[in-house]
Protein backbone atom coordinates (compact mmCIF):
# COMPACT_ATOMS: atom_id res chain seq x y z
CA UNK A 1 0.00 0.00 0.00
CA UNK A 2 1.25 3.54 -0.67
CA UNK A 3 2.56 5.43 2.33
CA UNK A 4 0.42 8.26 3.76
CA UNK A 5 0.53 11.21 1.37
CA UNK A 6 1.79 9.01 -1.48
CA UNK A 7 -0.43 8.05 -4.40
CA UNK A 8 0.35 5.38 -6.97
CA UNK A 9 -2.06 5.19 -9.88
CA UNK A 10 -2.12 2.85 -12.86
CA UNK A 11 -4.29 2.85 -15.94
CA UNK A 12 -6.46 -0.16 -16.78
CA UNK A 13 -3.67 -1.97 -18.61
CA UNK A 14 -0.91 -0.99 -16.18
CA UNK A 15 0.61 0.86 -19.14
CA UNK A 16 1.09 4.11 -17.23
CA UNK A 17 2.16 4.39 -13.61
CA UNK A 18 1.84 7.74 -11.84
CA UNK A 19 3.52 8.20 -8.47
CA UNK A 20 2.94 11.45 -6.60
CA UNK A 21 3.26 12.70 -3.07
CA UNK A 22 3.14 15.81 -0.92
CA UNK A 23 5.04 16.82 2.18
CA UNK A 24 7.14 13.75 3.02
CA UNK A 25 7.99 12.61 -0.51
CA UNK A 26 10.88 10.22 0.18
CA UNK A 27 8.82 7.01 -0.02
CA UNK A 28 7.28 8.04 -3.33
CA UNK A 29 10.68 8.89 -4.78
CA UNK A 30 12.07 5.51 -3.76
CA UNK A 31 9.10 3.74 -5.36
CA UNK A 32 9.73 5.63 -8.56
CA UNK A 33 13.44 4.84 -8.47
CA UNK A 34 12.60 1.13 -8.44
CA UNK A 35 10.43 1.59 -11.52
CA UNK A 36 13.21 3.39 -13.36
CA UNK A 37 16.00 1.00 -12.34
CA UNK A 38 17.73 0.25 -9.08
CA UNK A 39 21.22 1.13 -10.36
CA UNK A 40 22.16 4.83 -10.30
CA UNK A 41 24.35 5.59 -13.31
CA UNK A 42 26.96 8.33 -12.96
CA UNK A 43 29.05 8.02 -16.14
CA UNK A 44 28.33 7.52 -19.87
CA UNK A 45 27.99 4.08 -21.44
CA UNK A 46 25.52 2.54 -19.01
CA UNK A 47 22.86 -0.01 -19.96
CA UNK A 48 19.68 0.02 -17.90
CA UNK A 49 19.39 1.71 -14.54
CA UNK A 50 18.53 5.34 -13.92
CA UNK A 51 19.89 8.87 -13.81
CA UNK A 52 19.36 11.60 -11.26
CA UNK A 53 20.08 15.31 -11.26
CA UNK A 54 20.13 17.71 -8.38
CA UNK A 55 21.69 21.14 -8.55
CA UNK A 56 24.14 20.95 -5.68
CA UNK A 57 27.13 20.35 -7.95
CA UNK A 58 26.59 23.57 -9.90
CA UNK A 59 29.68 25.74 -9.31
CA UNK A 60 29.21 28.97 -7.38
CA UNK A 61 30.42 30.89 -10.44
CA UNK A 62 27.19 29.92 -12.26
CA UNK A 63 24.73 30.64 -9.47
CA UNK A 64 22.24 33.34 -10.39
CA UNK A 65 23.40 33.33 -14.01
CA UNK A 66 22.20 31.74 -17.24
CA UNK A 67 22.88 28.01 -16.92
CA UNK A 68 24.09 26.45 -20.19
CA UNK A 69 21.38 24.30 -21.80
CA UNK A 70 23.87 21.45 -22.18
CA UNK A 71 25.35 21.65 -18.70
CA UNK A 72 24.18 18.09 -17.97
CA UNK A 73 25.18 16.65 -21.30
CA UNK A 74 28.35 18.33 -22.53
CA UNK A 75 29.95 16.62 -25.53
CA UNK A 76 33.60 15.64 -25.48
CA UNK A 77 36.11 13.06 -24.26
CA UNK A 78 37.54 15.08 -21.39
CA UNK A 79 37.29 12.82 -18.29
CA UNK A 80 36.35 15.90 -16.28
CA UNK A 81 33.05 16.03 -18.19
CA UNK A 82 31.98 12.45 -17.46
CA UNK A 83 30.06 13.17 -14.24
CA UNK A 84 28.02 15.83 -16.03
CA UNK A 85 27.18 13.67 -19.07
CA UNK A 86 23.75 12.57 -17.88
CA UNK A 87 21.78 12.75 -21.10
CA UNK A 88 19.55 15.73 -20.44
CA UNK A 89 19.21 19.11 -22.15
CA UNK A 90 16.54 21.74 -21.68
CA UNK A 91 15.23 24.58 -23.78
CA UNK A 92 12.44 27.16 -23.76
CA UNK A 93 9.42 26.37 -25.89
CA UNK A 94 8.50 28.02 -28.11
CA UNK A 95 11.95 29.52 -28.60
CA UNK A 96 13.25 32.12 -28.07
CA UNK A 97 12.59 32.97 -24.45
CA UNK A 98 13.29 31.58 -21.04
CA UNK A 99 16.31 31.68 -18.80
CA UNK A 100 17.39 28.69 -16.75
CA UNK A 101 19.07 29.45 -13.46
CA UNK A 102 20.21 27.79 -10.25
CA UNK A 103 20.15 29.56 -6.90
CA UNK A 104 21.28 28.89 -3.35
CA UNK A 105 19.27 31.84 -2.00
CA UNK A 106 15.77 30.63 -2.97
CA UNK A 107 16.01 33.00 -5.96
CA UNK A 108 15.96 35.99 -3.65
CA UNK A 109 18.03 37.91 -6.23
CA UNK A 110 15.30 37.36 -8.84
CA UNK A 111 12.15 37.64 -6.74
CA UNK A 112 12.60 38.69 -3.13
CA UNK A 113 8.81 38.73 -2.62
CA UNK A 114 8.28 35.04 -3.37
CA UNK A 115 11.65 33.69 -2.15
CA UNK A 116 10.49 32.89 1.43
CA UNK A 117 8.02 30.36 -0.03
CA UNK A 118 10.71 28.13 -1.57
CA UNK A 119 12.78 25.37 -0.01
CA UNK A 120 15.41 23.05 -1.48
CA UNK A 121 14.87 19.30 -1.09
CA UNK A 122 18.49 18.17 -1.29
CA UNK A 123 21.33 20.50 -0.41
CA UNK A 124 20.57 24.21 -0.69
CA UNK A 125 20.27 24.80 -4.46
CA UNK A 126 17.15 24.90 -6.62
CA UNK A 127 16.43 25.28 -10.33
CA UNK A 128 13.95 27.38 -12.31
CA UNK A 129 13.19 28.89 -15.66
CA UNK A 130 12.84 32.41 -14.31
CA UNK A 131 11.02 34.04 -17.22
CA UNK A 132 8.99 31.38 -19.00
CA UNK A 133 5.91 29.39 -17.97
CA UNK A 134 6.48 26.53 -20.43
CA UNK A 135 9.77 24.85 -21.26
CA UNK A 136 11.09 21.58 -22.61
CA UNK A 137 13.42 18.77 -21.54
CA UNK A 138 14.98 16.55 -24.19
CA UNK A 139 16.74 13.25 -23.43
CA UNK A 140 19.99 12.50 -25.25
CA UNK A 141 22.51 9.67 -25.16
CA UNK A 142 24.82 10.58 -22.26
CA UNK A 143 27.94 12.21 -23.63
CA UNK A 144 26.58 12.55 -27.18
CA UNK A 145 24.49 15.15 -28.99
CA UNK A 146 22.22 12.33 -30.10
CA UNK A 147 18.46 12.20 -29.50
CA UNK A 148 17.30 9.48 -27.13
CA UNK A 149 14.16 8.16 -25.49
CA UNK A 150 13.21 7.36 -21.93
CA UNK A 151 10.21 5.68 -20.32
CA UNK A 152 9.79 7.67 -17.12
CA UNK A 153 10.56 11.04 -15.60
CA UNK A 154 9.95 12.58 -12.17
CA UNK A 155 10.47 16.00 -10.59
CA UNK A 156 10.59 17.38 -7.06
CA UNK A 157 8.75 20.70 -6.87
CA UNK A 158 8.83 23.29 -4.11
CA UNK A 159 5.74 25.28 -3.12
CA UNK A 160 3.02 23.92 -5.39
CA UNK A 161 -0.04 25.56 -3.80
CA UNK A 162 -2.75 24.52 -6.28
CA UNK A 163 -3.57 21.04 -7.58
CA UNK A 164 -4.09 22.08 -11.21
CA UNK A 165 -1.37 24.66 -11.73
CA UNK A 166 1.97 22.88 -12.28
CA UNK A 167 2.28 20.02 -14.75
CA UNK A 168 4.52 17.69 -16.71
CA UNK A 169 3.43 16.73 -20.24
CA UNK A 170 5.06 13.83 -22.05
CA UNK A 171 5.50 13.42 -25.81
CA UNK A 172 6.43 10.74 -28.30
CA UNK A 173 7.53 13.02 -31.13
CA UNK A 174 4.49 15.28 -31.74
CA UNK A 175 2.01 12.99 -29.96
CA UNK A 176 1.10 13.91 -26.41
CA UNK A 177 1.16 10.97 -24.01
CA UNK A 178 -0.69 12.96 -21.38
CA UNK A 179 -0.49 15.94 -19.06
CA UNK A 180 -0.09 15.19 -15.35
CA UNK A 181 -0.44 17.73 -12.53
CA UNK A 182 1.82 17.91 -9.50
CA UNK A 183 -0.08 17.68 -6.21
CA UNK A 184 -0.11 20.69 -3.93
CA UNK A 185 2.11 20.42 -0.89
CA UNK A 186 0.56 19.62 2.46
CA UNK A 187 1.03 20.99 5.94
CA UNK A 188 3.84 18.51 6.63
CA UNK A 189 6.27 20.07 4.18
CA UNK A 190 6.88 22.35 1.23
CA UNK A 191 7.63 19.68 -1.37
CA UNK A 192 5.66 17.78 -3.99
CA UNK A 193 6.77 14.90 -6.17
CA UNK A 194 5.37 13.76 -9.50
CA UNK A 195 6.76 10.85 -11.50
CA UNK A 196 5.20 9.13 -14.53
CA UNK A 197 6.37 5.88 -16.13
CA UNK A 198 5.17 4.52 -19.50
CA UNK A 199 5.48 0.77 -19.85
CA UNK A 200 4.72 0.63 -23.57
CA UNK A 201 5.74 4.07 -24.83
CA UNK A 202 8.92 5.91 -25.73
CA UNK A 203 9.20 9.45 -24.40
CA UNK A 204 11.11 11.79 -26.71
CA UNK A 205 10.50 15.05 -24.84
CA UNK A 206 8.97 16.43 -21.68
CA UNK A 207 7.36 19.83 -21.15
CA UNK A 208 7.04 21.51 -17.79
CA UNK A 209 4.42 24.20 -17.24
CA UNK A 210 3.49 26.46 -14.34
CA UNK A 211 1.30 29.50 -13.80
CA UNK A 212 3.87 32.24 -13.36
CA UNK A 213 7.56 32.97 -13.55
CA UNK A 214 9.90 34.40 -10.94
CA UNK A 215 11.23 37.33 -12.97
CA UNK A 216 7.77 38.89 -12.94
CA UNK A 217 8.60 40.05 -9.41
CA UNK A 218 5.09 39.29 -8.17
CA UNK A 219 4.14 37.62 -4.92
CA UNK A 220 3.19 33.96 -4.76
CA UNK A 221 -0.51 33.13 -4.71
CA UNK A 222 -0.39 32.41 -0.97
CA UNK A 223 1.02 35.90 -0.40
CA UNK A 224 -1.78 37.58 -2.33
CA UNK A 225 -0.31 37.25 -5.81
CA UNK A 226 -2.23 36.01 -8.84
CA UNK A 227 -0.03 33.03 -9.80
CA UNK A 228 1.26 29.88 -8.13
CA UNK A 229 5.04 30.33 -8.31
CA UNK A 230 7.27 27.26 -7.96
CA UNK A 231 10.90 26.15 -8.16
CA UNK A 232 12.31 22.68 -8.80
CA UNK A 233 14.86 20.36 -7.30
CA UNK A 234 15.69 16.71 -8.11
CA UNK A 235 15.05 15.14 -11.54
CA UNK A 236 14.77 11.33 -11.84
CA UNK A 237 14.65 9.36 -15.12
CA UNK A 238 15.66 6.03 -16.62
CA UNK A 239 18.80 5.61 -18.73
CA UNK A 240 18.29 7.40 -22.07
CA UNK A 241 18.42 5.06 -25.06
CA UNK A 242 19.33 6.06 -28.62
CA UNK A 243 16.27 6.55 -30.83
Amino acid sequence: MPAPGCDRDKDDNDAITVIKASGDISTAMNQFRQLLGSTLNTTPGAVGGRREINWDGIPDSLLGKQLPDRFFNPVGNDPALAARQRGLVYAPTPAPGGQFMVSNTRFNNVNSEAAPEFEAFSGDKTFANVNSVLWQIDPEVPGLAQAATIKGFGIVFSDVDEDSSTFIEFFNENRSLGKFFAPKHDAAGNHSFLGVYFKNEKVTSIRVGHEGFLASGEKDVTQGGTHDLVVLDDFLYDEPVKK
